[in-house]
C-alpha cells in the first residue's frame, strides 16, 4: 500500500457482536453521504460524472483482546497495517481495554487506538493515565454520536497517512544522521499537539458539515507542524545553536510585517505572502543534513574545498523542497520556502551564492530572510566565536547596505530594531509569550510557537 494513499484499515475489538455491526453501518452511512455530496459538487461546477475518490473504510472484527492482538501483528507484517483500533474498555472473560490497547501499542508504534467507554466503567483519568503522552490513544464516551464516530475515524485515517508519510520521508534523512531518537522525539512532540487539537475539535462542533471544515484546519496544523519538525531535524545536529529556528522567524516575521506597510514592497507583500514567509522560513537551512559531520561541524575556518561543499546546502534544501511541492496539495508555502533555501546567501551586489543573483533579482523572500540570519548568527555565539553585541552586529549589517543587502529591508530592520532586542531577550530567557501575534492571516498567528519547541537544538550557522 502506498503511503500517498488514505489507509481506512479499521480493527474493532468488543465481546458483543451488534456493536460490529453498528459500526460497519454507520461508517457505511458516512462514506455514502459523502460521495452524494461530492458528486453534486461536481454536478454543480460542471464538471463531468466521475467515479468517486473517497475511499471505503475496510473494517475487521476481534471479539477478544488476544485475537485483536494477533490481527494486528499479522497486519504489520504483511505490510498492510491498521490506521486505527476501537477498543471496548470491558471485554469479559479477557484482557480489557486498558490491557489490550497496551499490547496494541507496543505491536505496532503507529497505531491509534480509541478506547470506547460507557459513563458508568470508570473514570476518562483512570483509563488515560497510562497511556499519558503516547499521543496515539483517545477516550470515546458511549453511547455514541454519529457524526464524532465518522469523524473521528476519518481524521485518525488521514493523520495516520500524514504521519506515516512523515516518518518514511523522515527515516531517509536518518541515513546521515546519528541519533535518530532525536528525530523521533521531534515526530513524537507533532503527534501530541494533534492530539490537543482532536481534543478541541471533538468539543466544540456539531453539524457534520462543520466538524469537516474543522478537520482540514487540523490537517494544515499537522503540516505546519510537521514542517517546522523537519527544521528542528536539521538544527539538531549542533548542540550549541538551540533557539536559533524561534528567533530567526520572529526577526524575518517582523521585517515582513514592517514592509508589508512601510516602503517600496507594501503592495508586493500581502496577507498569503506573510502566511507563507512565516511557514517557510524555519526551512532555510534544510539542506545542511546533507552535509557531512566533519565540515558542519567543524570548529575552526573552512577551507576553499569545504566552503564550496558546504554552499551546496542552498542546492540541497531547494531541490528537496521543489519535490515536495510537486507532489503537495498544499504546496505553496513550500515552493517559498525552496526558494529561500537557495537564495537566502545570494548578496545585492551579487557577490552571493549559488546563483550570483543581484539586486531585484533576488527573490524579496529571500533579501528579508538573509538580514534576519546574519543578524542572528552574528549575535548568537558559537563554537568558533564568541556573541556579537546586538548594537555592534546592527552596524555592521548596515554598513552592508546595497552591499549584501536590500537597503529598503536594512531600512526596516532600523524601525524593528527595538523589537528584534525583545524577541532575543525572551528567547535567550525563556520567557517566551505564546500569544504575541503575527498578523499573517485573518487570525494572527503567534510569533513563536510555545515553550515546548524551545526545547531543540539548532546547526552552525555559516554566513
Amino acid at each position: 500500500m502506498s503511503t500517498l494513499d488514505a489507509n481506512r484499515r479499521i480493527l474493532i475489538i468488543d465481546d458483543n457482536e451488534s456493536i460490529h455491526a453498528d459500526f460497519r453501518a454507520l461508517l457505511a452511512r458516512y462514506r455514502n453521504a459523502n460521495c452524494v455530496l461530492d458528486a453534486s459538487k461536481r454536478l454543480l461546477s460542471g464538471e463531468a460524472p466521475t467515479p468517486t475518490s473517497i475511499p471505503e473504510f475496510e473494517i475487521d472484527s476481534a471479539y477478544q483482546g488476544q485475537e485483536g492482538l494477533e490481527l494486528v501483528q499479522s497486519a504489520k507484517q504483511g505490510e498492510r497495517p491498521y490506521s486505527l483500533a476501537f477498543v471496548d474498555v470491558r471485554m469479559p472473560p479477557g484482557w480489557d481495554g486498558v490491557e489490550t490497547t497496551r499490547a496494541l501499542l507496543a505491536t505496532d508504534d503507529e497505531l491509534q487506538v480509541v478506547i470506547c467507554s460507557a459513563h458508568s466503567d470508570c473514570s476518562l483519568e483512570d483509563i488515560l493515565r497510562p497511556f499519558a503522552g503516547t499521543g496515539r490513544v483517545m477516550l470515546l464516551k458511549k453511547p455514541f454520536d454519529i457524526a464524532e464516530t465518522c469523524l473521528l475515524a476519518t481524521s485518525l485515517s488521514d493523520k495516520w497517512r500524514l504521519t506515516h508519510e512523515t516518518n518514511r520521508r523522515l527515516r531517509r534523512q536518518c541515513d546521515q544522521i546519528s541519533n535518530t531518537r532525536r528525530v523521533m522525539s521531534i515526530i513524537e512532540s507533532c503527534l501530541d499537539e494533534l492530539e490537543h487539537a482532536h481534543d478541541e475539535l471533538r468539543g466544540h462542533a456539531s453539524l457534520l458539515t462543520q466538524r469537516l471544515e474543522q478537520r482540514q484546519k487540523e490537517i494544515a496544523g499537522t503540516r505546519d507542524l510537521t514542517m517546522f519538525a523537519l527544521a528542528q531535524l536539521a538544527d539538531s545536529r549542533d548542540p550549541e545553536t538551540g533557539e536559533h529556528l524561534l528567533r530567526m522567524r520572529a526577526y524575518a516575521q517582523l521585517l515582513a510585517e514592517h514592509l508589508s506597510k512601510h516602503g517600496p514592497y507594501a503592495g508586493a507583500i500581502d496577507r498569503q505572502f506573510l502566511a507563507e514567509f512565516y511557514r517557510s522560513t524555519p526551512l532555510h537551512d534544510i539542506g545542511k543534513v546533507g552535509i557531512p559531520d566533519q565540515i558542519l561541524l567543524k570548529p575552526g575556518p573552512l577551507t576553499h574545498d569545504e566552503f564550496e561543499i558546504m554552499k551546496q546546502h542552498t542546492i540541497i534544501g531547494a531541490e528537496a523542497l521543489e519535490n515536495a511541492a510537486k507532489q503537495s496539495n498544499f504546496g505553496g508555502f513550500l515552493t517559498m520556502a525552496a526558494v529561500i533555501a537557495r537564495s537566502h546567501h545570494e548578496k545585492f551586489n551579487g557577490a552571493g551564492y549559488p546563483d550570483g543573483l543581484a539586486g531585484q533579482a533576488i527573490p524579496l523572500c529571500a533579501r528579508i530572510t538573509a538580514v534576519a540570519d546574519v543578524f542572528d548568527a552574528l549575535t548568537s555565539a558559537r563554537v568558533y566565536k564568541d556573541a556579537m553585541p546586538c548594537e555592534e552586529a546592527r552596524e555592521l549589517i548596515v554598513s552592508q547596505s546595497g552591499q549584501h543587502f536590500d537597503p529598503a529591508v536594512i531600512a526596516a530592520l532600523a524601525a524593528c530594531y527595538d523589537e528584534f532586542l525583545k524577541v532575543k531577550a525572551a528567547v535567550d530567557e525563556g520567557d517566551v509569550d505564546p500569544g504575541t501575534p503575527v498578523v499573517c492571516t485573518t487570525h494572527p498567528l503567534a510569533l513563536i510557537e510555545s515553550e515546548s519547541l524551545l526545547g531543540g537544538v539548532a546547526m552552525q550557522t555559516t554566513l
